[in-house]
C-alpha cells in the first residue's frame, strides 16, 4: 500500500497511475491534522501500521508529492516513517533557471517575501497615488497573512487558484472579492498568463519557484514582457531523505515496492 501526499497535479496524476496498474493507495491531504493523526495512533504505531490496514495492506511506502509550501507540515510523519523503516520519498521540480533581471526579486521564504511587497508596494502606490495590483500565485496557504498585512489596505490582490469549490470558498472567506478570484487549471502559456495580467492591470507578480512543469517559466516571462516586478519564492532545500524530480524516476523508484504489480513509467513531469 503506498500512501499518497498532496493535492498538486503531479499528485493526482500520480494518483492516475497507480490506481490504473491496480496499486493500493491511500489520499492524504496537508489539511489533515497529522499531529493528532500520529499522536492519537499508538495501538497502531506499536503495530507499525499507522493506517489501520491489515497486515498485507501494510505501508510501504509514502509518496510526498505535496506543494511547496506544505514541506514542513508533514514532517510528523516523515519522523515516523524513519521510526518505522517505511521509506519516504519526496517528489521536487527542478528549480527555474533564470538571468538575472532588477524586475525579479527572489526571496527564500515567506517573511522575506511580506518584506519585499511591502516595499514594492509602497514605492509603487506613491508613484501612481493609487492601489497597486498584486496577481497571486503561490497557492491559498498563507492568503490570510496577505489580506492582514500592514500594506494590504494600499493593495488589490488577484488570486489565481484551482477550480475547487473549496478553494474559491476559503478565498471569500478570508476577503478576497469575488471579481478577483481566478479558478484556473494550467498549464498556462506566456500567452494566457501575458492576458491574465494585462486584465487585472496588474504591477506585481507574487510567484514560486514550480520549475517549468509547474509553469514557473512561462509566468516569468509573461511579466518580464509586461515589465511587472516578480516576487519569487524561491524553494527551501530538500530536507533530508530520498528526493527524486520527475514522475518517471519516482515510478521506477516504486515499482519493486508494489508486491509485482509493473508501473508504467509515464511521462515526465
Amino acid at each position: 500500500m503506498i500512501v499518497l501526499l498532496g493535492e498538486t497535479a503531479a499528485a493526482r496524476e500520480i494518483n492516475r497511475q497507480l490506481k490504473a496498474e491496480g496499486a493500493a493507495v491511500i489520499r492524504m491531504a496537508n489539511e489533515q491534522p497529522l499531529d493528532r493523526v500520529l499522536s492519537e495512533s499508538g495501538e497502531r504505531l506499536a503495530e507499525g501500521n499507522l493506517f489501520g490496514r491489515s497486515a498485507d495492506e501494510a505501508c510501504t511506502a509514502v509518496v510526498d508529492a505535496s506543494h511547496p509550501s506544505c514541506q514542513t507540515e508533514f514532517l510528523p510523519l516523515r519522523r515516523w516513517c524513519e521510526r518505522e523503516d517505511i521509506p519516504y520519498v519526496r517528489l521536487e521540480r527542478p528549480e527555474t533557471s533564470f538571468r538575472e533581471n532588477p524586475l525579479i526579486h527572489a526571496v527564500t521564504g515567506w517573511e522575506e517575501a511580506m518584506a519585499k511587497l511591502t516595499e514594492l508596494i509602497r514605492l509603487k502606490g506613491e508613484a501612481g497615488n493609487r492601489s497597486v495590483s498584486v496577481f497571486v500565485t503561490t497557492g491559498s496557504h498563507q492568503l490570510e497573512t496577505l489580506l492582514q498585512a500592514p500594506f494590504a489596505p494600499r493593495a488589490r490582490f488577484v488570486v489565481r487558484v484551482l477550480p475547487e469549490g473549496r478553494l474559491v470558498q476559503k478565498c471569500q472567506n478570508i476577503g478576497v472579492a469575488a471579481r478577483d478570484i481566478v479558478a484556473m487549471q494550467g498549464p498556462f502559456s506566456k500567452e494566457l498568463n501575458r492576458a491574465l495580467f494585462k486584465a487585472y492591470g496588474t504591477d506585481i507578480l507574487l510567484m514560486r519557484d514550480s520549475g517549468s512543469a509547474g509553469g514557473a517559466d512561462t509566468k516569468l516571462s509573461a511579466a518580464l514582457a509586461l515589465k511587472l516586478e516578480v516576487v519569487l519564492l524561491k524553494r527551501k532545500a530538500p530536507l533530508p531523505g530520498l528526493t527524486v524530480y520527475s514522475e518517471r524516476e519516482l515510478m521506477a523508484w516504486l515499482q519493486p515496492r508494489l508486491g509485482g504489480i509493473s508501473v508504467s513509467a509515464g511521462a515526465g513531469s
